[in-house]
């Protein structure tokens, strides 16, 4: 798709005379001016068009069946909506906790280990607090896109008791991107399969984790 130009960029190509700029130009121009203001005529664009950004925040939901993707963890506002008080379905959230900085990553959950759907492929309610790794990988990677650092596979550290579950991710810096990615199972050794097609790539490296009835292989390449 071509990108249209701005108004400033066509009239500086030559298309558009001095006379013309002189009595339109104010109209047409979807620029700020000196003082960082846009003309009344014209409506600023929002600043996101991501439909996978939940439009409104409630403090009490019902609506589980609306998450895009599958992604309830998103869609209604991750921690500022899990956070051990708000309500799905009149149930009380899990409390979900994030910790990050160049050199690690941390995440933390209190609560019931089932019944509400935060991020599962099929949707599924019986493992929620399993679904905080799914948590887990799609924060983590987000912010590996703004930062150089490696996953340090090795050193991490999974703390899974009673209703709390706790993943440290050690980070060393690098000088290219990295991502993450993992599969695991809670009672059961956990499918890898799904790992397989990241074995060919650039930088690879694996390690399997284990904490009670938890079981997480994790992988990390270069991105």
């Amino acid at each position: 798709m071509k990108k249209i130009k701005s108004f400033s960029k066509f009239a500086n190509e030559g298309f558009m005379d001095n006379g013309f700029l002189s009595r339109f130009g104010s109209i047409f121009s979807t620029e700020p001016n000196s003082g960082g203001e846009y003309p009344s005529s014209v409506e600023i664009p929002s600043k996101s068009s991501d439909d996978s950004i939940p439009t409104f925040f409630s403090n009490s939901r019902n609506d589980e069946s609306s998450c895009k993707g599958n992604d309830c963890w998103t869609w209604f506002g991750k921690e500022k909506f899990w956070n051990g008080v708000n309500k799905v379905n009149n149930k009380t959230v899990p409390k979900i906790e994030i910790d990050k900085s160049p050199d690690h990553f941390n995440i933390t959950y209190e609560g019931t280990s089932s019944g509400f759907l935060l991020k599962h492929k099929l949707g599924g309610k019986g493992d929620t607090i399993h679904q905080l790794l799914n948590v887990l990988t799609l924060e983590l990677n987000t912010y590996l896109e703004t930062i150089y650092s490696k996953p340090v596979l090795s050193r991490i550290k999974m703390d899974l008791r009673g209703n709390k579950l706790s993943v440290y991710v050690p980070l060393q810096r690098t000088p290219v991107h990295y991502e993450i990615h993992r599969r695991g199972g809670l009672g059961h050794g956990g499918d890898f399969s799904g790992l397989i097609k990241y074995k060919e790539k650039q930088g690879y490296e694996e390690a399997t984790h284990k904490s009670g009835r938890l079981t997480e292989k994790f992988v990390t390449f270069i991105k």
